[in-house]
């Protein structure tokens, strides 16, 4: 496995290539739509780019959930989106990666269910087997993308996908390969503690442990 661990620097610096290709283009949207929570940042820094130039678009944020029924067949609901706020009006949404691309793609097709007049689509990243892709994006990589606003949950999706490996071998996995500094591993150490999740718990520990004692054999 592949992994990038942009910092918040660099991924300002995405946003500001993404503002540049929106404006490049002539598209000026009436309002922006941040998909949560990834495009909360993209949104902000968009917003940010354009109130420096006295360009000033309103925003609203939506949520996109999956729920499996009992038949356990799954449906996507975006919420937060009404018709009032984008009927009749030029859409920017934003994401912070088409991964699958299912959550801009839903969306797309509501925003347009409820009378908006364009809709184009905007993120920092694309994965190359999206299958929708965005009007605009920055970056294209097959990466595991560890973003710095999800990163002690991505640190507990990299430790159980490999519950099934040596306690030190997931501390090289972490530390080595995903740049996850000890520090970081320490306070996820500690939410794991205070939440009472005792059985990932252990296994991180016992990896903190071997990895310790691999840095000072």
């Amino acid at each position: 496995m592949h992994y990038i661990k942009p910092s918040y620097e660099e991924l300002r610096n995405l946003a500001f290539s993404l503002y540049l290709k929106i404006r490049e283009s002539g598209y000026v949207p009436d309002l922006n739509v941040g998909i949560g929570r990834g495009g909360l940042f993209v949104l902000r820094s968009l917003q940010d780019f354009f109130i420096a130039g006295r360009v000033r678009i309103p925003y609203i944020v939506i949520a996109v959930e999956r729920y499996v029924g009992l038949q356990r067949t799954s449906r996507i609901k975006v919420k937060y989106l009404s018709t009032r706020a984008v009927k009749g009006k030029r859409v920017l949404l934003i994401d912070d990666v088409a991964d699958q691309g299912i959550s801009l793609k839903v969306s797309k097709e509501e925003c347009l269910k409820k009378g908006a007049k364009e809709v184009r689509t905007a993120t920092l990243h694309l994965k190359p087997t999206s299958a929708f892709i965005p009007d605009y994006y920055s970056m294209v990589t097959d990466a595991w993308i560890i973003y710095p606003w999800e990163l002690y949950e991505t640190i507990r999706q990299i430790i159980e996908a490999n519950l099934d490996k040596d306690p030190k071998e997931v501390y090289w996995e972490l530390t080595s390969k995903a740049n996850i500094l000890p520090d970081e591993l320490e306070r996820f150490r500690r939410i794991l503690e205070i939440e009472g999740q005792t059985e990932l718990l252990r296994f991180t520990e016992e990896a903190l442990r071997g990895g310790q004692r691999i840095k000072f054999r």
